[in-house]
């Protein structure tokens, strides 16, 4: 800030033109100080007596050393720029690029267009300006139970799609806000409040209403709400295919499940997966609905985790601080995200229990504000959410998972054939490593705090494009595992390294690639049939940089187990084949040997037509031409040096 000590802001002292200013004084200010200010002209705007402090606003930049001299001032100081950090998390995902982050997942041509996320939570008030026209379905689970006061005077709710939920709580509208939230605002202008696809469409299942959200034993009616809960995602898994009513058949059926909510197991220790509520969430991702659920706050000491959180196959998401910053190399866990594994269900399979799975920040986030019955907006009173914009801020694993859910629908767009555990493996395998292993030997990836890694939307976009692009879709095998560990492009090498298991059985062997070209199998520290499940075995990619054209290109590996692969892992290396016969001469220094061309044969032309006569006046007169210069460069005068005047 003024690292010079000279009592002015760094960044004032280059500054030029107007800038805005306070000053800091060794006291508290007093009358004095004020009238010295008048003097010069300025009109303090706001005093600040906790920091002993006053604000002048804009002043040329050539008074501040003026200013610094004044009496009992200790520094000069720039207004700091205002910057609101709701517009964090999006591009913290790198959904959309930043100037930490300058390519974002938006840039490779997506935005979530034609994906319905149905956002299962306390309603969506979607009138508001950043969600205005995304709804295409709805469902009251509430309802169902018929105790709520407004569904029993409707004489209940209908099942179609075509009822639209109002939000009690404020809760879903954040949610979804956070997913796929437009930026707009109710005057028409645009803000960075972006959720992370803002072209997803809703279908709004309310299963909460304003008496709570959250651990379900905050409400009042516990049973009946778990009840509501249970029917609501039933009623998503029976409608998951449905053509709603007046919308485009891009919008028929739901693609994604976001849950941001938990139900507290009441046996010891949390859950193992195997309770009716884990299990319907296994039974989407099966039936094609790819579910997006938050981890739990219950932090660090926690002993498993709670149901939903616990489903084997869904996507459950923990929470980062970002400390207010899109850069990552500053994240931490968030100290309330509920850490894994979770409890072993004896199953066999130790993969399963390795949860949460992805990380994304969750802590401070900037809420879509609702119409709820706790503020001035009331929708039982006839109000809704179309004046509202984006200030109240929250934290959670809540919070976090709509980010995911929003790079979700991303994915989905980006490759419309990809499985929901297939989305799942894209989004682990491009995640960016937190933490050290915590179960090196089951994975050597997986974190108990940050599951495999912080969302990379980008990453995962462009892999799942790649995927459909090169038609290898159909045969993933979500359970063969490859990962690139070192990539040499230099000194005349060019040598991928990287390690590949089976976590049900063995890899038949690991293959890799040339733009595209024919598959060729890598080399191996071991013979890959020999080993085990998740037992890794290194592979390598070793390469003549002189056989390959000059200029970039793209090795692609894979580990193949019968006709299944892998995901792809992809790299750049650099061939110079050619490179010689590709020389090339600038055009100035052509011009140049066309210039001495050109005189040469002139000097030529002149030998040959000149008599040897000619050519030896010639060459006197040069020499005499040269002479008299030098004499008259000898008889220059000297003149003393004069001081200025």
């Amino acid at each position: 800030m003024d690292s010079d000590r000279n009592g002015i802001h760094d960044s004032l002292q280059t500054a030029s033109g107007p800038v805005n200013v306070g000053l800091s004084y060794d006291g508290r200010v007093t009358d004095s100080n004020r009238l010295d200010l008048v003097r010069m002209g300025h009109e303090i705007h706001l005093e600040l007596p906790s920091v002993n402090a006053v604000l002048i606003g804009d002043v040329d930049a050539s008074d501040v050393h003026a200013l610094s001299q004044l009496e009992s001032v200790v520094m000069v100081e720039r207004y700091g720029s205002l910057v609101f950090y709701g517009d964090i998390q999006t591009p913290a995902v790198k959904a959309s690029n930043s100037t930490e982050y300058p390519v974002g997942a938006w840039d490779l041509g997506v935005s979530g267009h034609g994906v319905n996320i149905a956002l299962t939570d306390t309603g969506v008030d979607n009138e508001h300006p950043g969600l205005s026209g995304k709804f295409v379905a709805g469902y009251d689970a509430v309802c169902y139970m018929h105790t709520d006061p407004q569904c029993l005077l409707a004489g209940g709710r209908e099942e179609d799609g075509s009822f639209d939920p109002d939000d009690g709580n404020q809760h879903g509208t954040a949610c979804m806000g956070m997913a796929s939230a437009t930026g707009i605002e109710a005057d028409g202008s645009q803000s960075n409040y972006y959720g992370s696809a803002p072209n997803a469409s809703l279908v709004d299942v309310r299963i909460g209403t304003d008496v709570g959200a959250g651990p379900f034993e905050n409400y009042l009616l516990e049973q009946e709400f778990y009840e509501s809960a249970m029917n609501g995602l039933q009623w998503i898994i029976d409608h998951r295919d449905d053509a709603w009513p007046g919308v485009d058949e891009a919008n028929y059926g739901i693609d994604i499940i976001s849950l941001s909510w938990g139900i507290t197991s009441h046996e010891d220790g949390e859950s193992d997966g195997s309770d009716m509520h884990s299990r319907i969430l296994d039974d989407a991702m099966l039936a094609g609905v790819t579910v997006s659920n938050a981890a739990g706050n219950s932090g660090p000491d926690n002993d498993g985790l709670s149901g939903m959180s616990a489903s084997s196959l869904s996507i459950t998401v923990a929470a980062t601080d970002d400390q207010n910053t899109v850069n990552r190399d500053d994240d931490t866990i968030a100290s309330y995200s509920s850490r894994g594994p979770r409890r072993d269900n004896g199953d066999g399979n130790p993969v399963n229990e390795l949860i949460p799975e992805l990380s994304a920040p969750g802590t401070n986030i900037i809420q879509a504000e609702g119409c709820v019955s706790s503020g001035g907006c009331n929708n039982f009173l006839g109000g809704d959410a179309s004046d509202n914009t984006y200030t109240g801020r929250g934290s959670g694993t809540s919070y976090a998972t709509p980010a995911v859910t929003g790079v979700v629908a991303l994915v989905i767009e980006a490759n419309g054939q990809l499985s929901p555990l297939q989305i799942k493996e894209v989004l682990k395998q491009t995640s960016e490593r937190m933490g050290e292993p915590s179960a090196p030997e089951v994975d050597p990836y997986w974190n108990r705090e940050f599951g495999y890694g912080m969302v990379d939307a980008h990453a995962a976009v462009a892999l799942a494009q790649h995927i459909a692009e090169t038609g290898q879709t159909d045969s993933l095998d979500v359970s063969l595992q490859n990962h690139l560990l070192n990539l040499v492009d230099s000194n005349g090498t060019i040598n991928a390294t990287g390690h590949a298991w089976g976590q049900m059985g063995s890899v038949d062997r690991v293959e890799f690639r040339i733009d595209g070209g024919e598959w060729q199998e890598a080399t191996y520290s071991a013979e890959p049939a020999e080993i085990g499940a998740l037992t890794p075995f290194s592979w390598h990619v070793i390469l003549d940089p002189t056989k390959l054209g000059e200029g970039p290109h793209q090795i692609e590996v894979r580990a193949v187990s019968g006709e299944s692969h892998s995901l792809p892992v992809l790299a750049t290396a650099h061939g110079t084949a050619g490179s010689a016969s590709n020389f090339s001469v600038p055009p100035l220094v052509i011009f140049g040997i066309v210039v001495v061309f050109v005189i040469w044969l002139a000097s030529l032309s002149l030998v040959r037509l000149s008599s040897d006569g000619e050519i030896d006046s010639l060459l006197s007169r040069w020499r005499r031409e040269e002479d008299s210069a030098i004499e008259e460069v000898l008889e220059a005068e000297l003149i003393p040096e004069q001081d200025p005047e």
